[in-house]
């Protein structure tokens, strides 16, 4: 069967001419569509390193001195921390409240602010200036109970248990896994020390790969702790509030009580309550501005396209085909070849049409590839792709779109051809013949 398929293909080559181009066309922007949506798709699809249920972020805002509430005589940096304090002690408080933290304002996922820092590992690589690992920078202030490891539900990475502050906080900080590796080949880093300048930091724990941003990779990250927040007219700035609810609690029910009745506890001073975020409206509230959702529906509507077009390419050229090939129908149905038989031929023909012409395209795609690099999330020059990571490997993920792009064009493709042979192989043998 297969030599007679070939022998027909190559016989109305001039009548597959133009679907065979319009699959090496749709066949190479396919891949290149599909590519970015299994790089986010597989980089949302990494573990967070933190629990997002129950999390919310609990911006204060300040009025200045144009604003008609401004109280000139709680402006000082001592009024401002005092009236601070309070509203920590309110929003902590809360009976729904489970734990808390007061996190810098880049010190949470899917905030709006990033920062970063270089590590070294000791001091004659700080005092080269060579040899370290730039790293995310999280901080939070120790006060009260204030976590933000537990608030988190950040891990340790050798007990998978909640990680415990030292009593003593000072000169001390955590590392993830992937800080920890890169600057000592190892995740059992306790101990060690770490250097951002001439004073040492010693390491107090290493917590499992953090991700701030859903659509990206893990970045190597360093948390610093501080025992007190300083008085300051950007205080609201500086320090939002972050708190878990505890296990059971009505969401909905706590955002309106919060709103109705704590809101209006935490206008003092000059600050005032502005908004009460859910970490995971944040995370969509980010990848729409950052352009990950727009980016990602601009793929799905492309991709849909691409289909479409080979869809009704493979309709009509098999519609037209069968039409023609009425009287061979009708001879092949007269001799006993079965519904199944004719149906089975026409397909392995749209089979072998796709195949060599995706085969053919694979060589411009692998260049295409290698000279523009395949899709990459992370926009930060520093980042380093963890080899770990599927996506990050040439090869594989080259194959892996190219798997995924093959199989859903081979789908479509048959489905197209599919519906018109259908039709015809149903046609009676003696209805075939006298047409013709």
């Amino acid at each position: 069967m297969i030599r007679t398929i070939l022998h027909q293909l190559w016989n109305q080559r001039r009548q597959n001419g133009w679907i065979f181009l319009e699959l090496l066309v749709v066949s190479f922007f396919l891949w290149t569509v599909i590519d970015p949506i299994y790089v986010l798709t597989a980089n949302r699809a990494i573990d967070r390193g933190y629990n997002p249920e129950g999390l919310y972020v609990v911006n204060i805002g300040m009025y200045d001195a144009t604003n008609g509430n401004f109280n000139p005589d709680m402006a000082s940096d001592s009024m401002n921390l005092v009236a601070y304090h309070r509203i920590a002690r309110i929003v902590r408080e809360q009976p729904e409240v489970e734990c808390w933290s007061i996190s810098a304002n880049q010190s949470f996922p899917n905030s709006n602010s990033w920062s970063g820092t270089q590590v070294f590992a000791d001091t004659a690589s700080l005092h080269k200036n060579e040899g370290y690992v730039h790293s995310q920078w999280y901080n939070f202030i120790t006060l009260d109970g204030s976590n933000m490891l537990r608030t988190y539900g950040m891990k340790d990475v050798r007990t998978g248990d909640d990680i415990r502050l030292p009593e003593q906080t000072q000169g001390k900080v955590f590392i993830s896994e992937l800080l920890a590796l890169r600057l000592f080949g190892t995740a059992d880093a306790v101990g060690k020390k770490v250097y951002e300048d001439d004073e040492p930091s010693e390491v107090a724990g290493v917590f499992r790969d953090f991700k701030h941003r859903d659509y990206e990779q893990p970045y190597p990250l360093i948390v610093h702790m501080y025992d007190d927040m300083h008085g300051s007219p950007y205080m609201a700035w500086m320090y939002p509030f972050v708190i878990r609810l505890k296990p059971g609690v009505d969401e909905s029910a706590f955002i309106q009580r919060f709103k109705q009745e704590v809101g209006s506890q935490l206008s003092i001073g000059n600050f005032y309550f502005e908004s009460l975020k859910k970490f995971s409206d944040m995370s969509e509230a980010y990848a729409m501005a950052s352009g990950v959702t727009n980016k990602l529906r601009l793929q799905y509507a492309l991709t849909g396209f691409a289909l479409l077009c080979i869809f009704l390419g493979m309709v009509g050229t098999f519609w037209i085909r069968s039409n023609a090939r009425r009287e061979e129908i009708g001879v092949m149905r007269s001799i006993g070849a079965s519904q199944r038989c004719i149906v089975r031929q026409f397909l392995i023909e749209a089979w072998l049409l796709l195949t060599t012409a995706f085969v053919l395209v694979i060589p411009f795609l692998l260049y295409h590839a290698q000279t523009n690099g395949l899709y990459a999330v992370e926009m930060n020059r520093y980042f380093v792709p963890n080899p770990e990571y599927w996506q990050n490997r040439f090869g594989f993920h080259f194959s892996i779109v190219l798997i995924i792009s093959y199989l859903i064009l081979l789908i479509i493709a048959l489905i197209g051809t599919y519906i018109p042979v259908v039709r015809a192989a149903r046609t009676l043998p003696a209805d075939a013949l006298r047409n013709e």
